[in-house]
């Protein structure tokens, strides 16, 4: 199936449930490269099939077979030797006798009867073993990602969380020797596996797969996460992941609350002096300053934002946004667009949700600097592949390099607007880290966000305009126009 098709299945697989987002990812599989003891049974071969037919005959002297056979003693020598190191015929001498015999063993009279032989053999067999199910995959390695392969792709890597590497003993014998077995299908060697000595060499690949989130309709708190592939849904696999605490370690917590605004909700003030600001900080005379300028548009409905509480409305615009979303940042890093990042970004596309990305600054004009005088690069190639993806998969989405914004904007829907000193794409703002001063404003009043949204899609449509009417020189856009 394609992955529309698997897309397709799992939005209706689960009643009660929402296809919140997903991923494509990677199940870990281990290609094992194990040492093992068989008997291999292998059909007799002329010569020796005549040799043990002659002394089945009552030729038991080895000048008798020669003379018979019509061979060299070097050429039969050496088959005699065979046989007897198989146990299919003795060669020795009694006491009292002058010469050695050759007798045929009861395996050599079973030899006969079947025309095939076995034979004890030690080699190593490669073999995938599935690291959420503990069982043999019947596939070929070839069929595998190795882990540069999967980075490469952009997929992510199904971790095995507490599961233990494989040993000898996880490994069942008798699927074992089912695999030995479909492995010599068609040919008229036969194997049968005695044991498996130790495991020589395991290596971590992947089978491809979609890693869905699905959200409970009647608890928001309530979130699964399920894998398909090209087969159908693999329901073991989400057991097995759930039992070992799988779904934290993918971030399946984005999705089990509903993210609020990370400032109360505005109640009416006594006069244009007093600034609505968040209680979980103080504010500075600066942003008092900012928040009192800013209530001229209305007051009601401005509130400021300090730095560690912008990560939460950008969450709540990935998750949260039904008609439209746009970011302005110049600068946009992998550590922010992360995979997260864009699997709520490719569920908000799949429902229609009309996206803009606008990024970038003129490094003639003076791009931010790095270290050594270097210049800060507008997107990491990471960030830059996994956007572009979209971009060629979906219309309503527009990624856009501006080369001359310092703009930092964030409008979902009607619901809010932010403009703000805070890198949307290139800045965490994680509170545990080192203090950092950054402040916005937090827009709702319709109107109010209709007009920051309409000067977002100007400015990636034409790009900005100083004060002498022309529009600033930027670099060729390789990316698809604003619409």
């Amino acid at each position: 199936m394609s992955l529309e098709q698997i897309l397709e299945q799992a939005s209706t697989a689960r009643p009660g449930y929402e296809l919140a987002a997903f991923r494509e990812a990677g199940l870990p599989v281990y290609v094992l490269t194990l040492r093992v003891l068989t008997l291999e049974q292998k059909p007799l071969g002329p010569i020796d099939e005549g040799v043990l037919r002659a002394v089945q005959a009552g030729l038991s002297a080895p000048e008798q077979l020669v003379n018979f056979l019509g061979l060299s003693a070097n050429v039969l020598n050496p088959v005699l030797a065979g046989l007897t190191t198989t146990e299919q015929v003795n060669y020795s001498r009694a006491v009292g006798e002058s010469a050695a015999k050759v007798t045929l063993t009861a395996k050599g009279k079973t030899t006969l009867v079947e025309l095939s032989t076995t034979r004890p053999q030690e080699r190593t067999v490669r073999v995938c073993f599935d690291a959420l199910t503990k069982e043999l995959l019947f596939i070929s390695p070839e069929q595998l990602y190795k882990p540069r392969e999967l980075k490469e792709m952009g997929f992510v890597e199904v971790p095995v969380g507490q599961a233990k590497r494989p040993e000898v003993e996880d490994i069942s014998l008798q699927e074992f020797d089912r695999f030995l077995q479909l492995q010599r299908a068609g040919l008229e060697e036969k194997r049968e596996l005695l044991a498996i000595r130790r495991v020589e060499r395991r290596e971590l690949h992947f089978l491809g797969c979609v890693m869905a989130f699905y959200r409970s309709q009647a608890s928001r708190a309530e979130v699964d996460v399920a894998f398909w592939r090209e087969d159908g849904p693999a329901l073991e696999h989400e057991n097995r992941f759930r039992a070992l605490g799988g779904p934290e370690l993918v971030g399946a917590k984005l999705l089990t609350s509903e993210i609020a605004m990370p400032v109360p909700e505005p109640q009416p003030i006594e006069n244009a002096s007093q600034v609505s600001s968040t209680a979980a900080a103080p504010v500075s005379a600066p942003e008092r300053q900012l928040g009192s300028a800013a209530e001229v548009d209305d007051p009601q409905t401005v509130q400021s934002v300090l730095c560690h509480e912008h990560p939460a409305l950008l969450r709540r615009a990935l998750l949260k946004s039904r008609k439209r979303l746009l970011i302005i940042s110049p600068w946009i890093r992998h550590q922010v667009v992360n995979w997260e990042f864009m699997a709520s970004l490719e569920a908000l596309l799949r429902a229609n949700v009309t996206v803009h990305i606008g990024f970038g600054l003129d490094e003639g004009d003076g791009a931010g600097k790095g270290v050594a005088g270097q210049s800060k690069i507008a997107i990491t190639e990471r960030a830059e592949k996994d956007l572009r993806s979209l971009e060629g998969k979906y219309k309503n989405f527009h990624l856009v390099y501006v080369g001359n914004t310092h703009r930092k904007l964030l409008v979902s829907d009607d619901e809010f607007a932010v403009t703000t000193s805070f890198n949307w794409l290139s800045f965490r703002g994680d509170s545990r880290d080192r203090p950092r001063d950054e402040y916005g404003e937090v827009f709702r009043k319709v109107s109010q966000v209709e007009k920051r949204y309409q000067a977002g899609l100007a400015l990636l449509e034409e790009g900005y305009r100083g004060a002498g009417g022309a529009a600033a020189a930027r670099p060729i856009n390789v990316g698809r126009k604003a619409g």
